[in-house]
């Protein structure tokens, strides 16, 4: 860092910069712990109000993830993926050479409501499996997810271990169902309280969230198979919509 700029910086200005260009330069790699508030106090001689404005602006520069109850760390850079095709979302984490996880938080069948009656095209009362989970990718946290199918199509769903199942594999080899495609929104949010416990991250993180109808061929004929909401942690993967001028 330039001396003569330094001297015109303000005392957390100073302390970003200097970890801003460790982690550029590697010094701080990819995953590692950010200096506890204490040590940058020591380290700087600064006031705790310092150490934390340079921290605060270090995750607002996009330098950082802070996870709840631990230690803020150095970002990795997110891989991008493309909204251009429908991947479960196992597929899409061993498209990017992770290993995928999964942890079931609830699963049950349960009465549809008059929403989904009218999205699924169901009888009222009609009978739908909903389930709750977290998918993790190379250990960490990567999304909630919920999704919501129709029972009469997907009968003993619920006996399917889908701690170690990829949902999209089993409509397909179980059920037969060819998944064709998706039709989503998306919007950034501030993920509610259980979503943010749910993903190891500060209730003011921001999440990406995406809801929306599967469509899957069943018995010769294109029917919406799956309600599902997701939040995101764009801090793992990035996302780029492909589009075309007509």
């Amino acid at each position: 860092m330039d001396h003569n700029t330094e001297k015109h910086l303000p005392k957390y200005a100073v302390i970003e910069q200097d970890l801003a260009e460790k982690i550029e330069s590697g010094e701080l790699p990819c995953g590692s712990e950010l200096p506890s508030e204490s040590d940058l106090m020591n380290l700087y001689q600064v006031s705790r109000v310092t150490a934390r404005r340079a921290i605060d602006e270090l995750y607002h520069h996009s330098y950082i993830e802070k996870m709840q109850g631990k230690r803020t760390r150095v970002k990795g850079r997110a891989p991008l993926q493309e909204l251009t095709s429908v991947y479960s979302y196992t597929e899409e984490i061993l498209r990017h050479g992770m290993t995928p996880g999964r942890k079931v938080i609830s699963a049950q069948i349960r009465i549809c409501t008059q929403e989904e009656s009218e999205l699924l095209k169901l009888p009222k009362a009609d009978p739908v499996f909903h389930m709750d989970r977290v998918y993790y990718a190379d250990g960490l946290p990567l999304c909630f997810t919920q999704t919501t199918l129709p029972y009469r199509i997907f009968q003993d769903i619920e006996t399917h271990d889908f701690k170690e199942l990829s949902l999209y594999h089993v409509l397909e080899a179980d059920y037969g169902v060819t998944i064709t495609n998706t039709s989503l929104k998306l919007k950034a949010v501030s993920g509610p309280v259980n979503v943010a416990k749910y993903l190891d991250v500060e209730e003011s993180t921001p999440l990406l969230y995406s809801n929306g109808l599967t469509y899957g061929i069943c018995q010769d004929a294109e029917i919406p198979i799956e309600i599902f909401t997701s939040y995101y942690l764009t801090t793992r993967f990035e996302y780029t919509l492909v589009q075309k001028r007509v």
